[in-house]
């Protein structure tokens, strides 16, 4: 039986990419890529811009898609995040309308690193910007935990080490049940930067968490 027969209202069908010229989708491409490569958080994000089938689509990696960009007419673009076997519609505007809005995700819908596309910030520095402008964390490494970004879970930055190459970071939320958080360590070893999940009951200090990775041979929680 059909769903609609039970009284389910039927899918509103998902917007068509308008028909343009050839010469105006590569246009758009190239405005795209050049945005892209100019996003202090997108150029370090995202590893390929491709036109296909009339429409952008911004790769992460080769089987992880962050989000496409469907032209509706010459100046009316539609920006979705996969969902599923679907898309979720996040905003219509001008192509720099919504890739503005792609850059400066803060919710994790894409990356969560927004913070680093403000050139205004005033009060105290997000943990992101900390992290990146005065610790030298490296931005794909700040995105490691997008699953607590998609969970809308805000970086806190808990303890800094006096080398300055560990640094303890929450990531909460608050809800009606009260405050859930997760709790990550990034550490510079041999020179690169890497972010470690620590299980709960280790995260208490640096020290507590560098303990208990030694003990794993730094192969972190989940």
């Amino acid at each position: 039986m059909r769903w609609r027969s039970r009284g389910w209202p039927e899918r509103a069908p998902r917007p068509k990419a308008a028909k343009l010229p050839c010469a105006a989708l590569d246009r758009l491409h190239a405005s795209a890529a050049k945005f892209v490569a100019e996003s202090v958080v997108l150029r370090e994000l995202v590893q390929d811009v491709q036109l296909t089938r009339g429409r952008l689509y911004f790769w992460r990696e080769p089987e992880n898609l962050m989000a496409r960009v469907t032209p509706l007419g010459p100046r009316s673009m539609l920006l979705e995040s996969p969902r599923a076997d679907s898309w979720t519609e996040h905003k219509r505007g001008q192509l720099a309308t919504v890739l503005r809005v792609l850059a400066a995700d803060t919710k994790g819908t894409f990356h969560g690193l927004g913070a680093l596309a403000n050139e205004h910030l005033e009060g105290d520095p997000a943990a992101q910007v900390f992290l990146y402008r005065e610790i030298g964390v490296p931005i794909p490494v700040l995105a490691e935990p997008g699953h607590w970004y998609a969970m809308h879970r805000q970086p806190v930055v808990a303890e800094v080490s006096d080398s300055r190459d560990r640094v303890l970071v929450r990531f909460v939320a608050h809800g009606l049940s009260g405050s859930f958080h997760g709790t990550c360590l990034y550490a510079r070893r041999d020179g690169d930067w890497g972010c470690y999940t620590i299980k709960p009951s280790a995260s208490t200090t640096i020290a507590s968490a560098e303990a208990w990775l030694d003990k794993r041979r730094w192969d972190d929680w989940g």
